[in-house]
């Protein structure tokens, strides 16, 4: 417990401070560490035979991913085929031997180097569209899991996926969206009394709940590759937290349907 104080007395303030107060090229070199370490762990615990060129490949793929804002647009696209190719052939090239790469490696290499970065870029593209926005995943992911732990611990009930996650109860997945709403409500009277902010609150809170969903999602599947592995955490980076994948696993899932939904919210609003 007091290593779980210690982290968030220390990264929170941290998160916030680089999220609000620094520029935007900030929160991008954040994010290329979180996709970046992310996509280390997931390769160093998931892959049947991990190889450094393998490591800089995938991590050099997804830092062009985040900062692709800044560079031309073929440069991204360009850099995923290239990791795509490089993959396929130490693949064929090491097929029949000893230490040969699976076809499974290929798959969790993409998936960390290609869509990890594509869905943790868009809390960049949230800092670059508006300040305050760049909360709203931390708060539905930070506040939804305290209602659902919180939730779960109340009125326990049903287990929601006992061979993925085994405390994880059906009240928990309940408690969750209305947590996450009712966390970006809060965050929206606040964001309206500073920043005139002008979404309205019922907006915020489909978003919250929206998202939320798609938040318990990734937090099922990071579990469910754990559990195939036999693993508890991805790592103790973050000591009895776990890992950077432990922490932003919600995070993953979280962050573009927010940033699909405010740019949906002129239509809709």
């Amino acid at each position: 417990m007091k290593q779980r104080l210690l982290v968030a007395a220390v990264g929170v303030p941290a998160l916030l401070v680089i999220l609000l107060a620094l520029p935007p090229v900030a929160t991008t070199i954040l994010v290329c560490l979180i996709a970046g370490i992310a996509a280390y762990e997931l390769i160093h615990t998931a892959c049947k035979q991990p190889r450094p060129i393998v490591y800089i490949l995938t991590i050099a793929c997804t830092l062009v991913c985040v900062v692709n804002t800044e560079l031309p647009e073929i440069v991204w696209p360009a850099a995923a085929f290239l990791l795509l190719t490089a993959l396929c052939l130490i693949a064929v090239l090491t097929h029949g031997k000893e230490n040969a790469m699976p076809f499974s490696d290929v798959s969790l290499c993409m998936l960390a180097g290609v869509v990890f970065p594509v869905m943790y870029s868009c809390i960049a593209y949230l800092r670059q569209t508006g300040r305050v926005l760049v909360l709203m995943p931390f708060v539905i992911a930070f506040v939804g899991d305290s209602a659902s732990m919180l939730g779960g611990m109340a009125f326990g009930g049903k287990k929601l996926s006992p061979y993925v996650s085994p405390n994880k109860t059906v009240s928990g997945f309940v408690c969750g969206p209305i947590g996450s709403a009712l966390g970006m409500v809060i965050l929206g009277l606040i964001e309206k009394a500073v920043w005139s902010f002008t979404i309205p609150l019922w907006y915020l809170a489909v978003i919250g709940v929206v998202a939320n969903l798609f938040g318990q999602l990734g937090d099922l599947t990071t579990s469910l590759i754990k559990r195939e592995v036999g693993v508890k955490d991805y790592s103790h980076l973050f000591l009895t937290h776990g890992g950077m994948l432990d922490r932003f696993d919600s995070t993953l899932f979280i962050a573009p349907v927010v940033y699909a939904m405010l740019y949906l919210a002129e239509a809709i609003v």
